[in-house]
């Protein structure tokens, strides 16, 4: 994962949230699947989008508005359970892979059956996996500043802890589901794109300057390349 530094919550949330008192100075309803506007939540899809630089806070798949979801880091029924409404907190908010509509064969478990179509499009991997699953001890999330560095790829598109014996990010990776075939498949390519192309072969200058940080500079549309923080680690491996 790519670490996320958060920025200034949306103004459009911040001020729903300080003017949902009714008359008598109570405190309204703010839970976010039933009181959110539906303004307020694509206003807050963009700026999280933005802020990420489109990428799925777990995985690294580019994202867009259709094929993304507002993620809670401390799952929504916790948060609801506790009351002290962390699911409207900007701080608990990411956005993630897949949409809505998530319709991909080759990622697809619990096939439909005919006797139900409950829970029938559900990604294996990332935040439908993680699901309502959160150990605030063994989860590494893309807001801690090393983030990156406690995930080891190779060239082949896997990854594991870069620290045996740091349970948190194997816990993670199990959790997340992060060696999914699916994903080791779609890294392995980008990683062969970016450094094996097989049209050319590039230097030892080429790969150093991906492991400065060329495929960490966002685009003029403001996104990062897709796994580009997976294919700067492999970039370093071969310097």
């Amino acid at each position: 994962m790519k670490y996320i530094k958060k920025e200034q919550e949306p103004e459009k949330l911040r001020s729903w949230f300080n003017n949902q008192y009714d008359q008598e100075g109570n405190r309204l309803g703010c839970d976010y699947y039933n009181d959110v506007p539906s303004d307020v939540k694509r206003d807050l899809k963009d700026h999280l989008l933005g802020e990420q630089g489109f990428l799925c806070c777990y995985t690294g798949i580019l994202i867009d508005t259709d094929t993304s979801h507002i993620e809670h880091l401390k799952p929504y029924s916790i948060c609801r359970d506790e009351k002290n409404y962390e699911d409207v907190n900007y701080l608990n908010l990411v956005t993630a892979y897949p949409g809505r509509n998530y319709k991909s064969q080759d990622d697809e478990v619990n096939q439909p059956s005919k006797k139900s179509k409950k829970n029938s499009k559900k990604c294996p991997f990332g935040a439908h996996a993680k699901d309502n699953w959160y150990e605030l001890d063994n989860f590494v999330t893309p807001l801690e500043s090393d983030c990156e560095d406690r995930f080891k790829f190779d060239n082949s598109g896997k990854v594991e802890a870069t620290n045996h014996q740091d349970t948190a990010a194997q816990i993670t990776i199990e959790k997340l589901v992060l060696n999914h075939q699916r994903l080791i498949d779609l890294r392995k390519a980008a990683i062969d794109e970016a450094i094996f192309p097989t049209d050319t072969e590039l230097d030892e200058s080429n790969i150093k300057e991906i492991a400065n940080g060329l495929y960490s500079q966002k685009n003029a549309e403001g996104k990062f390349s897709q796994f580009c923080f997976v294919i700067e680690q492999i970039a370093k491996q071969l310097v």
